[in-house]
């Protein structure tokens, strides 16, 4: 992992509740399922029950003691690194740290905790390596450290991203430079900052000079498909609000929802009425009338999208029934006779349509050399711990089948 990266991920990580900061690379959170209600349980009383009694079974964290009886199965040193030893109580301290629940330790069996136990710990294999490589070289860990790099971390995200974290950590009662200052004070962090700082120097300032412009573009004519865009289309809209009828709902709901749905109909088909008369009142009245969000703030614009209601920039997709009738839609200004869907009435309203194509190569240009700049430095560290393990003193203590035993990096390369 790019460790410049690491510190942005250290910042988002604030804005989780604590019961979610289980480390990535750990990986290991079943979806839990009470008395057969899952993911797509109606939304009534029992379903809101079982989603309360599941948000508390989460919520209640796991002890040390619980943690070390799920990983009995692991020795007590899991690795030697160049003679440093990684523990298992330090895997048992860094769940207990990120406040792992019980629920997910009960529900995880021990052959899945097995097989990531021992992922991670070939992760953190990888990780002392670089972090030796690191204090070979000079780059000692420390807090300024830490600071350095969580700072630039920042200047590198965008505004609208730092000013909405910095709302979140108000919220936990934290500024940005408290919450720095912080985390800068743990070892693990420091030990990270030193690794970044190493591979900036051996590795990413390296590539960023290696990579060109001329790169960049050979990588975009030879992947092409990679930037096509469909066909797709640009409309605006004017929602008419209202909840369709569920079944679950009661006799009084399935009421009050007909009655409302018979009220927006008819606010729809006055809106359309009136822009029949005169339809250069469109945006007027998608601003006044409309209630999607985009009505003011865009004159009931939304972003382009396919046939198959997935939007061009990625940010989601539309209802079918909406899709369907804004392609029937031929040329620009347009528009439909009152749409139903889940959401409500709708008058669409075509706005542009463009052919399938291509993003322009100066649109994704920094994109692609920041992809092949990262590529680089990967497979540049890759071959690095590669070597590492192939030359060093490194024993690995496997756990994965039911019996424990002892191997070299040399056999278990062989292997």
């Amino acid at each position: 992992m790019n460790c410049k990266r690491f510190f942005v991920m250290i910042a988002a990580a604030a804005t989780l509740p604590l019961a979610a900061q289980i480390p990535d690379d750990v990986g290991f959170v079943p979806t839990l399922t009470l008395s057969g209600a899952g993911a797509g349980a109606p939304a009534g009383s029992n379903a809101s029950v079982e989603a309360a009694l599941r948000q508390a079974l989460l919520g209640q964290v796991a002890t040390e003691e619980e943690v070390e009886k799920a990983l009995s199965f692991m020795p007590d040193v899991v690795a030697d690194v160049n003679g440093t030893k990684i523990t298992k109580k330090q895997i048992i301290d860094l769940l207990i740290s990120r406040k792992i629940s019980q629920q997910v330790l009960a529900l995880t069996s021990e052959s899945y905790l097995r097989t990531a136990m021992q992922q991670y710990v070939d992760q953190k294999i990888d990780t002392e390596i670089l972090r030796q490589k690191a204090k070979e070289a000079g780059f000692a860990p420390s807090e300024e450290l830490v600071k350095t790099h969580f700072d630039e971390a920042m200047k590198k995200l965008p505004s609208d991203q730092v000013e909405e974290l910095k709302l979140q950590l108000k919220e936990r009662g934290y500024s940005l430079e408290s919450y720095r200052d912080e985390i800068a004070k743990e070892d693990d962090i420091q030990s990270n900052a030193s690794i970044a700082a190493y591979e900036e120097k051996n590795f990413i300032s390296k590539a960023e000079k290696a990579v060109t412009a001329d790169e960049a573009e050979k990588f975009y004519r030879e992947n092409q498909q990679k930037f096509a865009i469909p066909e797709n289309i640009t409309v605006a809209h004017i929602l008419i609000q209202c909840e369709p009828v569920s079944a679950s709902d009661t006799k009084e709901e399935k009421e009050i929802k007909t009655r409302a749905d018979k009220l927006a109909k008819e606010q729809i088909d006055d809106i359309y009425a009136e822009l029949v008369k005169n339809p250069d009142r469109f945006e007027k009245l998608a601003q006044e009338k409309s209630n999607c969000p985009s009505g003011k703030r865009d004159n009931g614009k939304l972003p382009a999208f396919d046939k198959n209601g997935e939007t061009i920039d990625g940010a989601g997709q539309l209802d079918p029934d909406f899709t369907a009738a804004a392609f029937k839609l031929e040329k620009a200004g347009e528009f439909t006779k009152p749409v139903h869907t889940q959401f409500g009435y709708h008058i669409i309203k075509l706005l542009k349509k463009d052919p399938k194509g291509y993003v322009e190569f100066e649109k994704v240009r920094d994109e692609i050399r920041d992809f092949l700049i990262d590529k680089s430095v990967s497979e540049q560290i890759q071959a690095m711990i590669k070597a590492e393990r192939a030359k060093g003193d490194i024993k690995v203590y496997e756990f994965t089948p039911a019996k424990t035993a002892t191997k070299s990096a040399t056999k278990a390369a062989k292997d």
